[in-house]
């Protein structure tokens, strides 16, 4: 079974896909499985974690594919309470066990994932895949000194007072080579207060608070969008209940691989079993 959900969160319709396997009885464990600054779904994962017998919903986060809200208008903040309004919707189904919820993030959404765990207990186990570890990391990769992220800086600002959008990859670099990895429609320009946004996270600061709960962090070591030493940073704060995997290639988009969605799966079997 696989179908389209909507669900309202802050008035705004969010849409998804909601994946449970044939023949599943009772209730089962969820996974809400939340996409990156690209908007790419990982249908691919989805499968995967379906077959192995869990609930999972693929989310649009707001301003993203067929959810609601503007477009170049990306908040922290709101993300966050889409995952929130993500899980209360999987813990209300009869297939679900609301005391069994997951949430799995890729890139910026694994930075999300990992505050929306940090204070909210209903979500029992968490996995980042390629996470930022504080808001200015990804910036720094284009913008490597400190002269170029002064430009940059002064940049937005001038876009914050003309209330112009600034364009994608000026924001978030993506090498050529992976930007086939972006979806049709996604948003190509964003306004300034999404550049606010992204220095307002604080992973790093908050991952701890998710022990004793058990934490997933999955990064390649040759990421040209998010650099490796931040999921080894999170790791280092994460506490005992944290598990670092690296894995020697695959650059930033790896939840699009099947070896990937087979590692993530594993260790949910382990740490929450459908």
């Amino acid at each position: 079974m696989r179908n389209p959900v909507r669900f309202p969160v802050d008035g705004i319709t969010l849409a998804g896909t909601f994946s449970l396997k044939d023949g599943v009885k009772g209730r089962t464990a969820g996974v809400v499985l939340a996409h990156g600054f690209a908007g790419a779904r990982y249908p691919k994962m989805a499968a995967h974690f379906a077959g192995l017998g869990y609930g999972v919903l693929e989310l649009d986060f707001r301003g993203y594919g067929e959810s609601g809200g503007e477009r170049g208008h990306v908040i922290p903040r709101e993300q966050i309470a889409d995952i929130a309004g993500a899980v209360g919707w999987l813990a209300q189904r009869p297939d679900v066990d609301p005391e069994r919820i997951a949430v799995v993030g890729s890139s910026l959404g694994g930075s999300i994932a990992i505050m929306a765990a940090a204070d909210d207990k209903r979500i029992k186990v968490c996995v980042a895949g390629c996470p930022l570890a504080k808001g200015d990391s990804a910036f720094r990769v284009q913008y490597n000194t400190e002269a170029k992220y002064a430009g940059f800086l002064k940049k937005v600002e001038e876009a914050r007072r003309q209330n112009a959008r600034l364009p994608r990859f000026e924001l978030v670099f993506i090498p050529e080579r992976l930007r086939g990895f972006l979806p049709p429609g996604t948003p190509m320009e964003f306004y300034a207060d999404t550049v606010d946004g992204f220095l307002s996270l604080n992973p790093m600061e908050v991952v701890g608070r998710i022990a004793p709960r058990p934490l997933l962090i999955i990064h390649a070591k040759d990421d040209h969008v998010v650099p490796v030493a931040d999921a080894r940073e999170l790791a280092a704060r994460g506490g005992k209940t944290c598990d670092l995997e690296l894995l020697e290639a695959g650059d930033h988009f790896i939840f699009g691989a099947d070896e990937v969605a087979r590692k993530i799966g594993a260790w949910l079997t382990r740490h929450l079993p459908p």
